[in-house]
């Protein structure tokens, strides 16, 4: 058997093995099962001319491949590698497309020169690699995160501590690791390795399907699934419809019913009503809007400072005709975030600290590192994080590469929103991200 390269997650609920003679086998993520083998890279992955070193999904339809020091980007709708990373144009650098890699210049690998292995963590964030060492890449700032790289062993549990060949995530609850002739099966919720064997009797865990995919593209149906996985896992309860498992699935509430959740934590993080703080639920919440709240949960809590508490101006509930997207419960009106940082507690407001901001020289958009790095931080990370997993510049599949930045248009709205003037100040105290249209 030939020896693995790389693996990546994909969001038509498949993982993919490559292996370096060039070919890679394909594994059904839902089912766990292995579905066809010895494929050849070349003549299914359109401009990958063998297996990458590394492989991995980035988002919004695309998904980046390490060869050495250059990489290519795919993409995902068109099913190809993008035309500007192939010849008769130059190769595309890791030194020049990935800030914050390592150069080598002190003393250490040159991560500027290739990588192990990559994998996104369905946070906003991807962890690459090299040796002994990893370091953990933001999307949203779109360069590797300070105080990186650190050794695998002691900040990975049970993972084989150098040589890693490959890494997958396919949401849910584990992750996989890969070296030589094992892997690893990592989980997630309990921070540690629990299962390893040999490679040639790898099997996947079932994962609910949609893992991957960004909440916009979610069926009801699998958003229900998606659901009934994290009350199982601890990370939210239902108080009504109440849920009901059965041996063949969840029995109650059905993919069509609106649910409420109590007490109002999803993951460890309080949604808090501004209008009604002593409240401790929402209700009429769409299931594929529950799943886009958890997973702003985990982007916003990724990394420093700890967030504690979303707090909001409406979710399922809002102003207009029943048909409207708050009203069916697909939207989310985040209007400040809270924590601690140092120790110290905080609260960012989206009203005070950013649509109250006066106009800054040069710039539409007025929040900045240098006027509040914190907020900045905080709102950018929920901004990027609705771009790519709800609404942004279309609806469904029209969300296009690329996606929007900061004061342009599209469905998330916020206080330097560049679109109609009219809904930029409307949205001063806060910024509004939905699943679906507007309105049915």
């Amino acid at each position: 058997m030939a020896a693995l390269a790389t693996a990546i997650a994909w969001p038509n609920d498949k993982v993919y093995l490559f292996f370096d003679d060039d070919t890679y086998h394909r594994y059904h993520a839902v089912t766990g099962s292995f579905e066809q083998g010895g494929l050849v890279v070349a003549d299914e992955w359109q401009g990958l001319t063998g297996s990458p070193d590394a492989f991995v999904w980035w988002g919004a339809g695309k998904a980046y491949a390490f060869n050495g020091g250059h990489y290519k980007r795919y993409d995902q709708v068109s099913d190809r590698v993008d035309a500007a990373y192939l010849p008769p144009n130059p190769p595309f650098t890791v030194a020049g497309g990935w800030p914050g890699l390592p150069d080598g210049s002190d003393g250490g690998p040159n991560w500027q020169q290739g990588i192990d292995a990559a994998l996104n963590w369905g946070n906003g964030k991807l962890f690459l690699f090299k040796g002994d060492s990893y370091l953990r890449y933001d999307i949203t700032a779109d360069r590797a995160d300070p105080g990186y790289p650190r050794k695998i062993a002691g900040a990975w549990p049970g993972v084989f501590t150098q040589g890693l060949d490959a890494a997958v995530y396919p949401g849910g609850r584990f992750a996989y690791f890969f070296r030589g002739d094992r892997y690893q099966r990592y989980d997630v919720d309990a921070d540690t390795v629990d299962t390893s064997g040999d490679l040639v009797d790898f099997h996947l865990d079932g994962t609910p399907a949609g893992g991957v995919a960004p909440a916009r593209m979610l069926s009801p149906g699998q958003a229900n699934r998606l659901m009934a996985d994290l009350i199982r896992r601890g990370k939210l309860t239902l108080k009504s419809p109440v849920f009901v498992d059965g041996p063949g699935g969840i029995v109650s509430p059905t993919p069509a019913q609106r649910v409420t959740v109590s007490p109002a934590t999803v993951d460890g993080i309080r949604y808090t009503n501004a209008l009604n703080t002593a409240a401790n639920f929402f209700d009429n919440v769409d299931q594929r809007m529950l799943i886009a709240l958890y997973r702003l949960t985990r982007w916003i809590n990724a990394s420093s400072p700890e967030v504690t508490e979303l707090f909001h101006l409406g979710i399922g509930h809002g102003q207009g005709p029943p048909n409207d997207c708050h009203n069916q419960g697909r939207a989310l009106d985040l209007s400040a975030i809270g924590g601690t940082l140092d120790g110290a507690a905080f609260r960012k407001s989206v009203k005070a600290d950013w649509g109250n901001l006066p106009p800054r020289p040069g710039s539409q958009v007025r929040i900045a590192p240098d006027v509040d790095a914190l907020a900045f931080g905080l709102f950018t990370t929920a901004f990027r994080y609705a771009t790519y997993e709800c609404e942004a510049r279309g609806i469904g599949a029209a969300n296009l590469w690329p996606m929007p930045d900061l004061g342009g248009a599209g469905f998330v709205i916020y206080p330097d929103y560049g679109g109609d003037p009219v809904l930029r100040q409307a949205h001063q105290d806060h910024i509004h991200l939905q699943i679906g249209p507007t309105r049915v």
